[in-house]
């Protein structure tokens, strides 16, 4: 089997990266087209770096496509590659928004998984939401997808291509809100007189160990916020401001609208 990468950004490259530690480097191809980064990525993986597929590098029946590249440009990129595309490989596509159907009316097949990773997949971590229509793969096929899915971390297959949308709002787009709320904190610690670099290392470690607490002991978001949360006490006072500013009315929205957003760009 041979398994081509188009798109080599983040998070192509972090499929790329855990690929070769289960693949020979002979059965991977890796599309792109600056000509210095096609050297980069040769140098750190090993494998064949292509311009472009051509009729050297078809990717065949058995073969599996993976499309990475961004979602703006995937009609037209796709419609390139679909000539050297047999209709009996798998394709798995990482491009939030782009519906099956689209592919499938480019790619004139149906034998697609469409897969939202989130950056967790750098570090073997993502938490990756997967959708495929049960009766377009074979045991074979679901079995190879869903190793190299578990490869990035951990997965969830949905029954409904929408869900797919949600998964991107929430885990794709996830880090980022981690990210955002934990500026604010790291300013409101530097403003307190802590040190920038401790202030940072300070917040990190909170959500590290917070994130390993829930997971060691089972407990909800809810349970554990209510199980530290004193009557009167410093955590309530904070808790007691963000909801006299409806933040939890905020927070909804915001995901909701990364939904949205995640919807029109399948259409």
């Amino acid at each position: 089997m041979r398994i081509v990468v188009v798109g080599v950004g983040n998070l192509g490259s972090a499929i790329a990266r855990s690929l070769t530690h289960s693949y020979s480097p002979r059965e991977i191809v890796l599309v792109e087209r600056n000509a210095e980064t096609r050297q980069t990525l040769k140098a750190q993986h090993g494998c064949h770096v292509a311009p472009e597929l051509s009729a050297d590098y078809k990717v065949e029946s058995g073969d599996l496509l993976i499309l990475s590249v961004k979602p703006q440009d995937a009609v037209v990129t796709c419609s390139n590659l679909a000539p050297f595309v047999s209709p009996d490989a798998v394709i798995l596509s990482v491009m939030a928004g782009v519906r099956v159907d689209t592919l499938a009316g480019i790619f004139k097949t149906r034998r697609i998984v469409r897969a939202m990773p989130n950056l967790g997949a750098s570090i073997d971590e993502s938490a990756t939401g997967y959708y495929y229509c049960g009766n377009t793969l074979t045991p074979l096929d679901v079995e190879h997808v869903e190793s190299l899915i578990s490869r990035l971390g951990k997965r969830w297959r949905v029954e409904r291509e929408e869900l797919i949308d949600a998964y991107t709002a929430v885990a794709g787009s996830g880090p980022a809100y981690l990210c955002w709320l934990g500026e604010q904190i790291e300013r409101v610690a530097i403003e307190f007189g802590i040190s920038e670099q401790d202030a940072h290392a300070i917040v990190l470690q909170t959500f590290r160990g917070t994130a390993l607490y829930l997971e060691q002991s089972s407990l909800t978001f809810a349970e554990l916020r209510r199980r530290v949360t004193s009557p009167q006490g410093t955590t309530a006072a904070a808790i007691s401001v963000l909801s006299e500013r409806e933040a939890d009315a905020s927070v909804r929205e915001a995901v909701g609208a990364a939904c949205t957003r995640a919807r029109e760009l399948g259409s």
